[in-house]
């Protein structure tokens, strides 16, 4: 009996189990059907992502090609601008600079503001994606400057582009400046080709080199026909270094190995080191060169007016005629002064009669050297020019208006020698005036000047070395009203002291320009040149710090007292202060800022 409870409970348990198996059939399909769900929902947002990745993919890829096929429309825009405006230039050596502004504007009016969807003005983009194009959407060119007024003219073009690849569109736009200033007045100190600097001048402003830029602490100098050599430190550049390349720039120190700027880091340790973010690379192909005898052509048509032929200027220019072909033009724009009237006249009794004709001749005379003095139009000069900064001759002196009015442009034009001589005078010689020299040029003694100059005669080698055809010897030049000299010599330049050894700097207000080489001291000598210097060849620069003093055939110098004995500076002044005086180009000077998106 104690059995059949025990049993029947095992029963009770058993059917109590089997009732509850049977009210949960059915949720295992549940379970696989959620699961299945999970797995679904899953994989479509997997789907999803692949999919909106791959879409997001081409749409990144579309607009990184649009933005690359706009910024080529604007590149190959600038490039068609530069290479058209220059082969204007190429294809006309004796145009004018106003008529080189003239036809940059005209060019520049050409260019559609909106182009179709033809090849419009070449400015149409070639690609070879599918489902693109790219297009010069608009062109602005405000003008600086007014063409004529003897100002020099910048156009600053905006150029805008659009490109689309696959519906997706980018737009750009850039600003582009057009000029034809010089570029060898944008540099302290610069050549197109080696600019060699030795030793430990002080440099304010932007130097250039067309090849190598040397940097070197020792500085060489020549005394009493002896050579030697002085390691003077530091180099101090406060500016920009434009050169080559990193390989184009070369450190000599003493005791060390040469090395190129591309070797070294921030933390090599060397005298006269150039910190890397100051140094540019800057491409002598953009480079604008000066044309110098293009230019003398230049001013000589601009001094002549309307009508000038240039052809036959340049012509009278190699048949050494220029003088007596401009004497014999129509003289409404000219004054013609022969050397012989200046001949002053003598006394050579008490008679009446000559009396009476020494009064005319005197008043011949003083009316020729008053044109000299006080020029209202343009002179030509026949012979050799002396101003001695006394006397009958103390300078040239155009009124302001007169240096820069248009349109017939005032120059004194000396078909022969100038020298300015003052020397020991405590009066200096006072020059405003722009000058076209067909000879050598020297100059002595303190001398104010505003003036554009243009030195003509090609060198001649005597014993194998050629001629400095402008010589600038123990001169002062103070700008005259604030302003400066601006000398473009054909030939060498040498810039002397007689008076060696000084402790006080020459002061020279001057940019200096020379087709030639060229070198520069300031060892024995000592400079300050608020201006520049640049050469067309090589260009060297020697200078030391210190007082100094000659020793037997040597130069001996101390360094304690640090003193600086070459300093050159720029003089952003230059472009307005001698507007109408500088030179043509030989191509156009072309510059851009950065890309922007609109």
């Amino acid at each position: 009996m104690t059995g059949q409870p025990t049993r029947y409970a095992y029963v009770k348990k058993a059917h109590i189990k089997l009732k509850r198996l049977k009210e949960e059939r059915g949720s295992a399909l549940v379970l696989v059907m959620f699961i299945l769900l999970l797995l679904t929902i899953l994989g479509l947002s997997v789907l999803s992502a692949t999919i909106g990745g791959a879409q997001r993919t081409e749409t990144r890829k579309n607009d990184v090609q649009s933005l690359h096929l706009a910024e080529k429309t604007l590149d190959e825009a600038v490039a068609y601008i530069t290479s058209s405006l220059n082969k204007k230039i190429e294809s006309n050596i004796d145009m004018s600079q106003e008529d080189l502004d003239q036809a940059i504007k005209n060019f520049l009016a050409t260019l559609p503001t909106t182009l179709p969807d033809t090849l419009s003005a070449g400015l149409k983009t070639s690609t070879g994606l599918a489902n693109a194009s790219g297009k010069i959407n608009e062109i602005t060119y405000p003008i600086e400057g007014t063409i004529g007024n003897g100002q020099l003219v910048r156009y600053i073009v905006t150029i805008k582009s659009e490109a689309e690849v696959n519906g997706v569109k980018r737009n750009l736009k850039q600003r582009v400046f057009i000029d034809t200033f010089p570029d060898f007045l944008k540099y302290t100190i610069g050549s197109e080709k080696n600019l060699t600097i030795n030793g430990a001048p002080l440099i304010i402003g932007n130097i250039y080199a067309g090849d190598t830029l040397i940097i070197s602490d020792k500085a060489e100098y020549i005394y009493r026909k002896n050579g030697g050599s002085i390691v003077s430190r530091p180099f101090e550049l406060d500016g920009e270094a434009h050169v080559q390349s990193l390989d184009k720039l070369i450190y000599r120190e003493a005791g060390k190995s040469e090395i190129k700027a591309s070797e070294i880091t921030e933390e090599t340790s060397m005298n006269g080191k150039i910190p890397q973010d100051k140094v540019g690379i800057r491409n002598r192909r953009t480079f604008v060169e000066v044309n110098v005898e293009g230019s003398f052509v230049d001013k000589v048509a601009e001094a002549i007016g309307a009508g000038a032929d240039r052809t036959t200027i340049r012509n009278k220019l190699a048949e050494g005629e220029l003088a007596s072909y401009l004497s014999g033009m129509n003289l409404y724009n000219f004054d013609a002064i022969d050397q012989v009237d200046l001949i002053k006249p003598v006394l050579m009794d008490d008679s009446p009669e000559a009396q009476e004709d020494f009064v005319e001749k005197m008043v011949e005379y003083n009316e020729t050297v008053n044109i000299i003095k006080n020029p209202t139009k343009s002179v030509i000069y026949k012979g050799d020019l002396d101003l001695d900064g006394s006397g009958d001759f103390p300078g040239i002196l155009y009124s302001e208006d007169d240096k820069n009015t248009t349109p017939s442009r005032k120059w004194f034009i000396v078909d022969g020698n100038l020298i300015i001589d003052n020397y020991g005078n405590n009066q200096p010689v006072q020059i405003r005036a722009n000058i076209l020299v067909t000879g050598k040029v020297e100059i002595r003694g303190n001398v104010q000047i505003d003036s554009t100059m243009f030195v003509l005669k090609e060198p001649s080698t005597i014993n194998g070395i050629l001629e400095h055809t402008t010589l600038v010897e123990d001169a002062t030049l103070q700008g005259l009203g604030d302003k400066e000299l601006v000398l473009i010599s054909r030939g060498p330049i040498l810039i002397n002291r007689l008076a060696a050894f000084s402790n006080t700097p020459t002061q020279l207000d001057a940019f200096f320009y020379t087709d030639s080489e060229a070198d520069l001291y300031g060892v024995g000598s000592m400079f300050s040149l608020s201006g520049g210097f640049f050469a067309k060849g090589n260009l060297t620069i020697n200078a030391v710090r210190g007082t100094a003093v000659g020793k037997d055939n040597e130069i001996v110098i101390d360094n304690n007292s640090k003193l600086i004995r070459f300093k050159a500076a720029y003089n952003d002044k230059i472009f307005e202060d001698q507007k109408a005086g500088l030179p043509r180009v030989k191509s156009v000077n072309i510059s851009v800022e950065d890309m922007q998106l609109e």
